[in-house]
Order: structure tokens, then C-alpha cells, then sequence
């Protein structure tokens, strides 16, 4: 049984202070803070004051949180300071790249499978194994989640959250608008109906309502579509999929912009930042889970239904899997390791941490953290939404392969010319494909 959440509004955690933290940060201030991070005033052991820096990618929100928790990192190790920044997941890693590339990257940083391989190839984050036990308690971290963050045996990030894919659906905004809400085991095609149904109801309301924005172009998704269909991104380190397979996901696209179903794809591009389902423009999304949180803080307060992904066979094959959220890393050039692995361990396992975040990272990687979220509505269906999944979780996360990260952002691109239309569906499959063999190559 998959519930539904409510918020209530104006309850938000994290309303805490904000040191120094930016929204849409330019990549020269990311470098000028990140330069900070080799100039502490001390090092390990000293009796000096040092100076972290910690950079991570998400929202206001998700900025808010940190800096309450981080605020009771200081104050339990006195002598060290956290300088912060963020940014969104596209210009957070612009950013990181290019402090790679010049050896300043942040003390501290979030980490995602996608570039795990790539930074860890090219020795610009550290294995964190020399610290387990005495520094980072991993004990409290499902074997499978901590094997997420290891290659040739050494962990080089370190999990604090796990999530899924799950639909959300604005239940009372389809009730204003006359459509039913739906109910789980939605096939693809009853998805694609509902939402063009959505779409020609939402037409004459202000603003307009459409199904969802287009989800065609999220990486994610289409292995889990793969995977419906017995197929899957990768087979070893060679992709696991033909371009027929990417040419009939994207075909999708063309389809459900003819109907009107997904949301134009430049007033996507306008809401750059915000959630078109959380400002009250479309009715449905497909996202992580943990989402529903975010979600339900924008500026529309939608009130949520989460269901499992559209599956033509959910019961025997949802194709569906567990994704570690949010890692954490330690760069190679931070003067201060023992101290970021410090702050590793705090962020991953403080109970304090848990009540801050709740369920908003995904669902706490550490039982420990795990045990210190206060439950409150949202957090509750996130959880009761995972464990209701859990029988029907028959896949896994794609290996984090040499160039995966290349090969996601391009999908993305490509994706977007598809919903412009400036590219057919075969087309953009052939395109893909020959930039995959050369992200591939390496």
C-alpha cells in the first residue's frame, strides 16, 4: 500500500543561520573559497584552529540544513571551522571540475556515483579505510550502500542517504482540475494518458497545468525502463542497450509534447531552479523520493500522492533499485584530512544530523542517524514508500564506470534537442551513441 503525505506548512527544520553559503554561485567564488581550504591556520594535531571547506550541490533548503548541522560540528570540536558553499547539481559540478583540474577542490564534498569513478581514477579524492573504526563508524551502514562508494577494495565515498524513483501526484490540484487520482501499477501508456488528461484540463487555469515535465531526459529513469525490459545501461564496462532501445525511449518525447502532456520544454528551461510540480505547473513528476520533501516546501505547498514507477509489469518486473543518495568525499589536496574525516563522520552518522535532515537527503544510510530523525508526516511516507517497494526492488544501480558522468550529462543534453524537436529520436540515439564510445574509450 503506497500512502499519501500532507505537509504542514510553515514547520520546515533548518531555518538556522547562513554563514556563507550562495545560490547559483559563479565557479571564480567557488575557487576563491575552495583556495581557502590549503590555507587553514593549522593542521591535525596542533592544538591549531583549522579551517574546512564543504561544498555541496541542492536547494535553499537543503543549504539550510547544513548550516544547522554544521553549526554543532563547530561547537562540539571547537578549533575548527566550516566555510560552505553550494550551488544547483549542473553548476556544483562545473565548479568541482574545475577546481580538480588545479588541485583546490573543497576539503570536504558531496559526491555522486556518476563521478565517483572519474575522481577517484584521477586521485583527486582519498580512500577514507584508514579512518574507520576510530574516525568514521561504519558499523551502522548496510554492506551494500557502503560497497556503493569502493573501487579495488577502498572506500572513497562514503554514503549518508539512499533513495528511489518514485511518481508524485498533486492530489488536490487534479481534484480541482476533475481528474481522478490515480492508483499504483500505472502502466506506461495509462501514465502517458493521464498525463495528456491533465494537460487538456489544466489548460484554461491560471497558470496552466500540465502532466509533468518531460521525462524522457532523465538518465535514471530510462535504466529502469532498461531494466523493465530485461536490458540495462552497462554489461560490464560496455553499454548494455542498443540504439534502437535509446531511439524508442526518446521516441516517447515527440509523442507526449504532440499531446501536450509534458510541460513546454522552454518554460522548463525558464524554471531553471524551481520544481515546475512544486510551483503548481504541472501534476505529476518522477523523481527520487526523498524529493517529496522539497517538493512539498515550494511555492504552491502541493499535497502529494507518492506511487512506484509506471511499470507494464510491476509485479514480476518493476525494474526498480536502491540508489545510494548523497556520498561524501574527501579531496586529495586538503591539508586537514583527519579533520575532514571528522566531519565526514558527523554528517553521515550524528543522530542530531538525522533530526535536522529527516528524510529530505533520502533515507539515512546510517542506523544511527536513522535513529534520530523525528518522524513527521513527510518523513513517514518516504519511509512507509521504501519499505512498501522493498519486495519489488529487482534491480541495481548501474556500476559507477569510467566516464559515466559524460555519458549522463550528454544523455541530458541530447535529450533536451529531442523535446526542442531539433533533433528526431534516431537521430539523437546515433549522436548519443558516438559520444558514449568515446566517454567509454576514456
Amino acid at each position: 500500500m503506497f500512502l499519501h503525505a500532507r505537509s504542514d506548512r510553515g514547520t520546515a527544520r533548518g531555518r538556522g543561520r547562513r554563514r556563507m553559503v550562495r545560490a547559483g554561485v559563479a565557479v571564480a567564488a567557488v575557487l576563491a573559497v575552495a583556495a581557502c581550504s590549503s590555507g587553514g591556520s593549522g593542521s591535525g594535531g596542533s592544538g591549531e584552529d583549522v579551517s574546512l571547506t564543504f561544498s555541496w550541490w541542492g536547494d535553499a533548503s537543503r543549504a539550510e540544513r547544513y548550516e544547522q548541522a554544521l553549526e554543532i560540528f563547530e561547537e562540539d570540536n571547537p578549533g575548527i571551522t566550516v566555510q560552505t558553499n553550494y550551488a544547483g547539481f549542473t553548476d556544483y559540478w562545473t565548479a568541482r571540475n574545475t577546481e580538480a583540474a588545479s588541485r583546490t577542490l573543497p576539503d570536504v564534498l558531496q559526491m555522486d556515483l556518476a563521478y565517483l569513478t572519474e575522481y577517484t581514477e584521477f586521485g583527486h579524492v582519498i580512500p577514507l579505510d584508514e579512518y574507520f573504526g576510530d574516525t568514521i563508524d561504519v558499523d551502522t551502514i548496510a554492506e551494500p550502500l557502503l560497497a556503493s562508494g569502493q573501487l579495488d577494495g577502498q572506500t572513497y565515498g562514503l554514503a549518508s542517504s539512499a533513495s528511489t524513483l518514485g511518481t508524485f501526484v498533486n492530489t488536490d490540484l487534479l481534484d480541482e482540475l476533475g481528474v481522478d487520482v490515480p492508483e499504483e501499477g500505472l502502466t506506461w501508456d495509462e501514465y502517458d494518458a493521464l498525463l495528456a488528461e491533465i494537460s487538456a484540463a489544466g489548460a484554461e487555469h491560471d497558470p496552466a497545468v500540465y502532466g509533468s515535465v518531460d521525462y524522457t531526459q532523465f538518465f535514471w529513469l530510462f535504466q529502469i525502463w532498461l531494466q523493465q525490459n530485461g536490458r540495462s545501461l552497462f554489461d560490464g564496462d560496455q553499454l548494455g542497450f542498443t540504439e534502437d532501445d535509446l531511439a524508442t525511449w526518446w521516441g516517447k518525447s515527440a509523442a507526449i509534447h504532440e499531446q501536450d502532456g509534458f510541460l513546454p520544454t522552454k518554460r522548463q528551461e525558464q524554471l531553471s531552479g524551481a520544481d515546475a510540480v512544486g510551483v503548481g505547473e504541472t501534476a505529476a513528476e518522477i523523481s527520487w523520493d526523498n524529493f517529496l520533501v522539497r517538493f512539498s516546501e515550494g511555492q504552491a505547498e502541493p499535497n502529494l500522492t507518492l506511487l512506484p514507477v509506471p511499470a507494464d509489469d510491476f509485479e514480476n518486473n518493476s525494474g526498480m533499485f536502491l540508489k545510494p543518495g548523497l556520498q561524501l568525499s574527501v579531496a586529495a589536496n586538503s591539508e586537514h584530512p583527519d579533520e575532514a574525516a571528522k566531519l565526514v563522520d558527523f554528517l553521515v552518522n550524528d543522530p542530531r544530523v538525522g533530526e535536522i535532515f529527516g528524510m529530505s537527503r533520502g533515507v539515512p544510510a546510517s542506523s544511527a542517524t536513522l535513529e534520530g530523525v523525528e518522524l513527521d508526516e513527510l518523513d513517514q511516507q518516504i519511509l512507509d514508500y521504501e519499505g512498501a517497494l522493498e519486495p519489488h526492488l529487482v534491480g541495481s544501480a548501474p556500476p559507477p564506470v569510467a566516464g559515466l558522468s559524460n555519458l549522463e550529462a550528454s544523455f541530458t543534453t541530447i535529450a533536451l534537442e529531442v523535446a526542442y524537436g531539433t533533433l528526431t529520436a534516431d537521430e539523437a540515439a546515433d549522436r548519443w551513441f558516438a559520444e558514449a564510445e568515446t566517454s567509454l574509450a576514456g
